[in-house]
């Protein structure tokens, strides 16, 4: 079992007084207000199965014509019809135990398991995030494998403004529904040096929010697409729908009396159930609920379908560059 070791601590008497080492990871596209809690998939995911049918309204068909109004009582005018369709969402069932020995922590005079305690918050945000990048990579593949790839622009080896624009436009009319735009860094060091970027500052000039064309620009290194390329993204307001179900014991505190050969040993376990699902797309993977999809599974293309009209999804995607493997 891994755990935390005497090497692994820093020994000293104010430990426990130190702010903890955040790790370089970047969470920006998922904190940038793409996801939107949903009490549907809360229900959903609380319901116990692997993958759930979720019924919609599809909009009226706006190319049946209205009739033409007349005098004539029995000229019945033609009858449309609203239709359902369903999508599958799936639920996933995650957890992670860390253990600490007693004897690391006696020698450490700090306390290891508090710092655990404080950090899983930032790990759990980690691990939806790569969920959210594969299924962001995910649908954007079944997108090209499907559908022609009508939702994506190649701008070759360098990003451009012409592929930004080309991209946000495969939703035709309704390409001002995109409200946020996630690059990789070298992606954003394309676009400063284009002149692409504008800055939002505050009242003493620092820059507080990167800008596209009003849109907000967030910075992740996960957004590559595959070896050898860079991902960027285009999202609308809605793109990820988000549930949290209810683990029967979310946390939980594991005594080990003979580890650490003896000196006694914890573990601290926490569990999460949530769904993250991307708006227009259908579920097509396993619906074993005893084996949750890992997030490099959510990026493969044959695990997603497009169940809504081009325009209806918010999402648009530019791949460009050559990214390292």
């Amino acid at each position: 079992m891994a755990s935390t070791q005497l090497s692994d601590i820093f020994v000293s008497d104010y430990y426990g007084t130190l702010e903890p080492v955040n790790s370089p990871e970047k969470t920006a596209v998922f904190e940038s207000g793409i996801i939107t809690r949903s009490a549907t998939l809360d229900d959903i995911a609380k319901n116990g199965q692997g993958t759930s049918e979720i019924s919609y309204w599809q909009d009226l068909d706006a190319e049946e014509a209205p009739n033409i109004s007349n005098d004539d009582p029995d000229d019945q005018g033609e009858l449309g019809k609203a239709e359902q369709g369903s999508m599958r969402a799936r639920t996933l069932y995650l957890n992670k135990g860390y253990g600490v020995s007693d004897l690391a922590a006696e020698l450490a005079n700090s306390e290891p398991m508090q710092h655990i305690r404080n950090r899983f918050g930032t790990y759990w945000t980690r691990q939806w995030q790569r969920y959210l990048m594969g299924a962001g990579r995910g649908i954007i593949a079944a997108n090209i494998a499907q559908n022609g790839g009508d939702m994506v622009k190649d701008s070759g080896a360098s990003i451009s403004a012409n592929a930004f624009q080309d991209a946000a436009f495969t939703a035709g009319d309704a390409a001002d529904m995109f409200a946020a735009i996630g690059v990789h860094s070298v992606v954003m060091n394309q676009m400063v040096k284009q002149d692409m970027i504008e800055y939002l500052r505050d009242s003493q000039g620092k820059i507080i929010l990167a800008t596209y064309l009003g849109k907000p620009v967030f910075m992740d290194d996960a957004l590559t697409y595959a070896p050898g390329q860079y991902l960027s993204l285009f999202f609308g307001q809605g793109a990820f729908g988000y549930g949290e179900g209810d683990p029967t014991k979310p946390v939980e505190l594991e005594r080990k009396p003979g580890g650490g050969n003896g000196g006694g040993a914890e573990v601290l376990w926490e569990r999460k159930t949530f769904i993250l699902q991307p708006a227009g797309f259908s579920w097509q993977g396993s619906e074993n609920r005893n084996l949750s999809p890992t997030a490099v599974q959510y990026a493969a293309a044959a695990n997603w379908k497009r169940v809504f009209d081009r325009k209806q999804v918010p999402f648009a995607a530019v791949i460009s560059g050559t990214a390292t493997p």
